[in-house]
């Protein structure tokens, strides 16, 4: 299986909530002493509102409106400390993107159709500087997830289980029931699952490593030996039981699984991260 990602030798997070961390510079947040610029922030809020604001069913006067907006805000600003670990990882790995292979990119981008990119860029509220940026930041943070990608080890423990999945807890418990009294997996789940990809191979999902399903599916498929059944187990999908058939220490991640086993390997390793960075907000409420 993919090692889970070993956290950074760092120190205790701390993550507080100060007015003003370092008067000199006007900062939405800061990781690790890195601010996260003020003004950077707002921009991206501002765009972002801008298209919000063009959905007829928003309305930044009622309460659902309102919601919306600090949803957007905190979006924004989670992603924008997720690019800020991103880059001081990188800087750390020495890998980097320069303005001329960002402006190459760009140009790439917008080939022939240069009015139209003009207008985009008003319509959008940014400008060629401001969308170099951006473009940047997108190139590096695409350089470093394939930097990590090619870290991973290409065999992986696996294990084959099949599932049968029903919509209510009730189903569950009368195909468990079933099972225990010695009815076959296979038919039932070609009977009673409502998932459609795998019930007429009786529940079959073959082969897959951890970072690819459910995290609840996941940890009690890996728990069980081969021939267990497991109870019922509830996801955002339904509820399921699940049959551990085999179990592999090192095989290959299949290739239909490879681009969601990479990004779900990242994610992990952001979110490692993010949990020992120090993070400051700063009260933006005044």
């Amino acid at each position: 299986m993919p090692e889970q990602t070993a956290a950074p030798e760092t120190q205790t997070p701390t993550t507080v909530k100060t007015h003003t961390p370092t008067p000199a510079v006007a900062a939405a947040a800061w990781v690790n002493g890195q601010p996260i610029l003020l003004s950077e922030y707002k921009a991206q809020v501002d765009q972002a509102v801008s298209v919000l604001g063009q959905q007829q069913s928003f309305d930044p006067n009622t309460a659902e409106g309102n919601a919306a907006l600090l949803q957007l805000r905190r979006q924004i600003l989670d992603a924008l400390i997720d690019q800020a670990l991103i880059e001081q990882a990188a800087v750390r790995e020495g890998i980097s993107i320069s303005g001329a292979q960002a402006e190459e990119e760009m140009a790439r981008l917008v080939g022939e159709n240069v009015t139209q990119f003009e207008d985009w860029l008003q319509a959008n509220g940014l400008t060629h500087e401001t969308f170099k940026v951006q473009l940047q930041r997108q190139l590096l943070s695409a350089a470093f997830q394939e930097h990590r990608a090619s870290s991973l080890p290409s065999a992986v423990e696996q294990v084959h289980a099949r599932h049968i999945l029903v919509m209510s807890e009730a189903k569950a418990m009368d195909v468990l029931l079933k099972l225990r009294s010695g009815e076959s997996f296979a038919t039932l789940a070609k009977q009673y699952s409502q998932d459609q990809a795998s019930s007429n191979l009786g529940g079959d999902l073959g082969f897959f490593p951890r970072n690819v399903m459910p995290v609840e599916i996941e940890a009690v498929a890996f728990a069980l030996a081969p021939g267990q059944v497991s109870g019922i187990v509830k996801t955002d999908f339904g509820y399921h039981i699940i049959e551990v058939v085999d179990k592999d220490p090192s095989r290959e991640v299949p290739e239909e699984m490879l681009a969601t086993w990479r990004q779900n390997n990242f994610l992990q390793w952001l979110e490692a991260h993010r949990s020992v960075a120090k993070i400051e907000y700063v009260d933006l409420t005044e």
